[in-house]
């Protein structure tokens, strides 16, 4: 489909450019333009704005609203409509237990909560299947507004099916962490962790059903990028937390010395992402 609009704006911006030409042409006797032909003649502005609208996303993700030249993908409020997540929260607090019980994930940290039928549902969809690279490069820039640079040496998106990859064109995951990169300033290690074998999604398995889904599904491929390092391990959605967990225990067998998990969403007990 954006091949077929690409080509309209394309053949619109050549017509309009003949047209300019063939009004440049006829001339008065005196050899200038006259009055109703000047008049007449298009700006060069309203020959650029189909091309400037398809290239540029002007309206947001979730409502369609056109955004003000300050917003990326999603509007003010639609931004200020999510729900945030909060350190004293019950699903928040269970979550952060079973990663201290697990004893591989040292912190966490997310912005919003992950409820379906809701707002963050849609533009999660957005990110995973329709082009949501810039969007995810902000989500990551608001979660390290939210981060100690100080206590972090590196990130390592988690890592997508190559398959899934191939067909989406880029890893989400990996857009968050270049937003999380630019705002504390540490390198995105995107090849230091890789799956060994396909996994089913986990959209539909329970807790347990995931934890074996995922067992021995990663592996590290640079041990000495991460031996000793403080990393931050990235994922666009938490549910149960088992993916993250693999590769973090994953990680810490490679001698890294402290891991915090990071997301941009959560899912509040009883939700799948």
């Amino acid at each position: 489909m954006r091949g077929i609009e690409a080509t309209e704006a394309i053949i619109f911006f050549r017509t309009k450019i003949a047209s300019t030409k063939n009004v440049s042409s006829r001339r008065d006797s005196f050899g200038a333009m006259t009055i109703q032909q000047r008049i007449s003649m298009p700006s060069f502005s309203s020959i650029l704005q189909p091309l400037h609208d398809f290239l540029f996303v002007t309206e947001c993700l979730h409502c369609g609203v056109r955004l003000n030249n300050d917003e990326q993908r999603v509007c003010s409020n639609c931004w200020n409509a999510l729900s945030k997540v909060h350190e004293h929260d019950y699903t928040f607090k269970v979550l952060m237990d079973r990663f201290r019980e697990g004893g591989v994930i040292d912190d966490f940290v997310t912005l919003f909560y992950f409820e379906k039928g809701k707002l963050l549902q849609t533009l999660a969809h957005s990110l995973k299947y329709d082009e949501g690279t810039t969007f995810g490069f902000e989500l990551g820039v608001r979660l390290g507004k939210k981060i100690s640079s100080s206590t972090i040496d590196c990130i390592i998106p988690v890592p997508l099916n190559k398959r899934k990859e191939r067909e989406r064109g880029y890893n989400q995951s990996d857009w968050i962490a270049k937003g999380l990169a630019s705002v504390i300033n540490v390198p995105v290690l995107s090849n230091a962790v890789r799956r060994t074998r396909y996994t089913v999604t986990q959209t539909h398995l329970n807790a347990e059903e995931r934890k074996k889904n995922i067992a021995d599904a990663f592996e590290v491929t640079d041990t000495d990028a991460i031996c000793g390092k403080n990393i931050l391990l990235v994922d666009d959605i938490i549910t149960t937390g088992s993916t993250i967990q693999e590769i973090a225990q994953v990680l810490k067998k490679a001698k890294a010395k402290r891991i915090t998990a990071g997301s941009a969403g959560l899912a509040k007990l009883g939700e799948d992402a």
